[in-house]
């Protein structure tokens, strides 16, 4: 299996210099990153494997490297008739026959790509990019992972409107859907080591709700960074019990006495948290070594 080899570079990289470097390769961008078995186990999983690997002009693996090559291209290399051309020159190269100029077929077989199983490689490649870098990329020896939320607004399709309703402040038709997204962001590698989302307003929909659906996503001996949000026992505590540390700006309805506590240091200080009162969604959770 091909490996990924990992160099920093120095000074400011623009994007285009790194998708360029895929696009330039021969045959199909990524390829050589993505191996046919890592995409065949993830689409397998959900049961969405559609062609015969290579024997099939638009199989799951041609398809989705051909996706690939139209998310990395800008202006006309983007479009559909170029990703088919670059299917044709990728099965001329093997001599096999190539397909036809129309789109459609692609479209088609492109619609079909499982968005789960998508979102599991962009996980797995992450992780196998992040467990790859050099200790120098690290702190302290120590995998930090950044944590943050925000907002996109989505086409205003009743579909959407009624998933993810717009802010109850906003006049009917006038505003957008609102999609709710959590990243959890290495510091060492940057890329995107888990997302989810969900709807803007409502139950269990802010970040903290989506960060708690992530939390597999942090390993024995990480450092979350996040900001002030994310700041309270139950989210500390969830993330003790699996070994994690916390760098978090203190919220600001907490009030700190810092003549209080030990002294640990100049920028050091002890102080002890009390545990709250439980709240309905603690009490229908199982917690251990919680102190």
């Amino acid at each position: 299996m091909p490996t990924l080899s990992i160099r920093r570079r120095s000074g400011n990289t623009d994007f285009s210099l790194i998708a360029n470097a895929f696009l330039a390769k021969t045959g199909l961008p990524l390829a050589n990153v993505l191996p046919v078995t890592d995409i065949d186990r993830a689409f397998r999983r959900h049961d969405a494997l559609f062609g015969d690997t290579y024997n099939s002009v638009y199989s799951t693996v041609i398809v989705l490297w051909a996706f690939l090559s139209q998310v990395l291209s800008d202006g006309k290399m983007r479009s559909c008739s170029a990703a088919v051309a670059r299917i044709a020159d990728f099965l001329l190269a093997r001599g096999e026959t190539p397909p036809s100029g129309d789109t459609g077929e692609y479209c088609k077989a492109r619609s079909k790509l499982c968005e789960q199983a998508l979102s599991d490689l962009a996980i797995e490649a992450a992780a196998k990019i992040e467990s790859a870098s050099p200790d120098d990329w690290l702190w302290h020896g120590r995998h930090a992972k950044l944590v943050d939320g925000f907002t996109v607004t989505m086409p205003d399709t009743e579909e959407n409107q009624r998933d993810y309703p717009q802010q109850k402040s906003q006049a009917p038709g006038v505003g957008f859907p609102i999609l709710q997204v959590c990243v959890i962001l290495s510091l060492a590698s940057a890329c995107v080591m888990d997302a989810t989302f969900g709807p803007y307003a409502g139950k269990e929909t802010g970040e903290t709700a989506l960060l708690r659906e992530m939390l597999d996503s942090f390993d024995n001996g990480d450092v979350l960074v996040a900001d002030r949000y994310h700041c309270s026992f139950m989210m500390i505590a969830l993330l003790m019990e699996r070994g994690v540390d916390t760098c978090i700006c203190m919220h600001q309805r907490r009030h700190v006495d810092f003549r209080r506590g030990r002294r640990l240091g100049k920028y050091d200080h002890l102080i002890e948290w009390s545990r709250p009162a439980k709240t309905k969604w603690m009490e229908e959770q199982t917690y251990t070594n919680i102190p």
